[in-house]
C-alpha cells in the first residue's frame, strides 16, 4: 500500500473509531435514561400505593370483601396490578381477574421477602415485574397490599420512542460516514494525481502535464508547482548552457595550452637527443623539462576533472559490465617500476557496472598518492562485497596524515605537504578526481589515517 493511501485509510479508521466511541456513549446514555425512567416508575408506584391504601382502609374496616373486589375491578385495565391479602396471606381481592390464585411463597418474592417494612422495591426474576408492598394494620389485624407493574410494559413504551430516535441517529451517522468517505475519496484522487505529477517532475520529466484539480483547496498549490516547474526548466536550460560554455572553454583553453607544450616537449626531446647541452645549462634544461611535464599533467587532470563533473550531471550514464578484479590487477601491473610492494587482496570475482576508464584512473591516482607521498614499503589493495555493495580499500603503512588535514584532503589543489608535492610533480587534483569518479558511480569515499601507522582510502559503490 502506498504511503498516501495508508494516510487516507488511517484518517477514515480514526473517524470510524470516533463515531463508534460516540455511539457507545449514546447507548450508555440511553441505558442510563432507561434506568432513570424505571426509578421514576417505582416512585410513581409508591404514590399509587398510598392512594389505594387510603381507599381500601374503610372497606377493610367493614370487612366487605365483595366491595373490596368491586373496587379492584375498576383497575382491571390499568398497567398497575395490585392484590390484597389477609394476615394468613390468603388472597382477598385482585385487580387482575386472571391472577386470583392464592399466594404461595414461590409465586411472590415481593410479598414474601425477608427484608423489613422499608425495603420497598424488589425485582421478580421470573415475571420481570417491579413491585412494592405495604403492611396495613386495622383493628389488630394485618393485611398485605401488593402492587406490581410489568417491567416489559414499562420498557415497551420507552423502547418504542427510542427506536425512532435510534433509527434516525443511525441513518444520520450512515449518511455522514458516506459523505466523509466521498470527501476523502475526492481529496485522495486529487492528491494522488498531483503527487503522481510531482513524482514525474522529480524523476526528471519536466514536460509532464500537471492537471489543475477542481478542488479549490489544491488549485493554488498546483498553480504554484506549475510555476516552480516552469522556472526550474528555465534554470536547467541556463545551467546546461553554462555547462556547455564551460566545457567548450576548458577544451579550447587546454587545446591552446597543449599545443605549445607539445612543441616545447618536442624541442626538449630534440635537444636531449643531440646531447649538446653543457653541464652549466643542464640544470636549467631539467627544470624546464620537469615543469613542462607538470603543466602537461595539470592540463590533463583539469580535463579529467571537468569530464567527471559533467558526467555526474548527466542522467544517462554510459556504463558497461566488466570484471573489476581484472581492472585492478591491470592498474597494479603498471606500478612495476616502484620498489613498493602492492598486495591485491580479493575474495571473489566481482562484475561491476560502470565506466572502466574512469575507475582505472581513480585506482591509479590512489596508488600513485600512496607510492609518492606515504613513504610506505607496502600497499594493500582490498576488494570485497559487503551488504550488497562493492568496497575497495587502498591502505598504506607510511607516515600518515594529520587529523586537521583529513577534512580538506579531497579539495581541489589542496596539498598536505606543499613543498614535497611540488617536488614530486603533484597537481593537488588527484583525490578530487577520485572523489568525483566514485560519486559518479553513486558511491562514497572516506579516509582513515593515523600518524606513523598509515592511511586507508575506503571506496563504497
Amino acid at each position: 500500500m502506498k504511503q498516501r493511501d495508508l494516510y487516507w485509510v488511517k484518517q477514515i479508521l480514526a473517524f470510524l473509531i470516533i463515531t463508534v466511541f460516540f455511539g457507545i456513549i449514546s447507548i450508555l446514555n440511553i441505558l442510563q435514561f432507561n434506568a432513570s425512567y424505571m426509578q421514576e416508575e417505582r416512585e410513581e408506584l409508591q404514590i399509587f400505593k398510598m392512594q389505594i391504601e387510603w381507599a381500601i382502609k374503610p372497606i377493610l374496616q367493614k370487612n366487605d370483601n365483595e366491595l373490596l373486589q368491586k373496587y379492584c375491578d375498576e383497575f382491571e385495565y390499568e398497567d398497575v396490578e395490585f392484590r390484597i391479602f389477609d394476615e394468613n396471606k390468603n388472597l382477598l381481592a385482585t385487580s387482575n381477574p386472571k391472577n386470583k390464585s392464592p399466594l404461595i411463597d414461590k409465586n411472590s418474592k415481593i410479598l414474601n421477602n425477608k427484608y423489613g417494612k422499608f425495603e420497598l422495591y424488589k425485582y421478580s426474576t421470573r415475571d420481570k415485574k417491579i413491585g412494592v408492598r405495604e403492611e396495613i394494620f386495622i383493628d389488630n389485624h394485618k393485611y398485605y397490599l401488593e402492587l406490581t407493574v410489568s417491567q416489559a410494559d414499562v420498557m415497551k413504551s420507552i423502547i418504542g420512542a427510542q427506536k425512532s430516535a435510534v433509527t434516525f441517529f443511525i441513518v444520520c451517522i450512515v449518511l455522514f460516514i458516506i459523505g466523509i468517505i466521498q470527501i476523502f475519496s475526492t481529496l485522495r484522487n486529487a492528491f494522488n494525481k498531483l503527487e503522481d505529477s510531482v513524482i514525474e517532475v522529480a524523476n526528471g520529466n519536466l514536460d509532464s502535464e500537471i492537471g489543475i484539480p477542481k478542488i479549490d483547496l489544491l488549485k493554488e498549490l498546483t498553480l504554484s508547482i506549475k510555476k516552480m516547474v516552469k522556472r526550474l526548466k528555465i534554470q536547467i536550460a541556463r545551467l546546461k548552457q553554462l555547462e556547455q560554455y564551460k566545457s567548450e572553454f576548458l577544451q579550447n583553453i587546454t587545446h591552446e595550452i597543449k599545443t605549445p607544450i607539445t612543441a616545447i616537449n618536442s624541442a626538449i626531446e630534440l635537444i636531449e637527443s643531440r646531447n649538446s647541452i653543457n653541464e652549466i645549462d643542464r640544470e636549467c634544461f631539467e627544470i624546464i623539462q620537469f615543469q613542462t611535464k607538470s603543466i602537461d599533467k595539470l592540463v590533463n587532470d583539469i580535463l579529467c576533472l571537468s569530464e567527471t563533473e559533467v558526467a555526474k550531471t548527466d542522467e544517462d550514464k554510459h556504463f558497461e559490465m566488466f570484471n573489476l578484479n581484472s581492472l585492478i590487477e591491470n592498474v597494479i601491473s603498471e606500478f612495476g617500476y616502484t620498489d613498493v610492494k602492492i598486495n591485491f587482496i580479493q575474495s571473489e570475482n566481482i562484475m561491476f557496472n560502470g565506466d572502466k576508464n574512469l575507475l582505472s584512473t581513480a585506482v591509479s591516482n590512489l596508488l600513485t598518492n600512496a607510492v609518492k607521498y606515504s613513504e610506505t614499503e607496502k600497499i594493500d589493495v582490498i576488494l570485497r562485497e559487503q551488504n550488497g555493495a562493492v568496497e575497495l580499500v587502498v591502505k598504506d603503512y607510511g607516515i600518515g596524515i594529520e587529523h586537521e588535514c583529513l577534512n580538506h584532503i579531497f579539495e581541489r589543489f589542496y596539498r598536505v605537504d606543499k613543498t614535497r608535492s611540488r617536488k614530486l610533480g603533484g597537481t593537488g587534483l588527484g583525490l578530487s578526481i577520485v572523489k568525483n569518479i566514485i560519486e559518479l558511480h553513486n558511491g562514497t569515499i572516506t579516509v582513515e589515517s593515523e600518524i606513523g601507522k598509515g592511511t586507508s582510502f575506503i571506496c563504497k559503490m
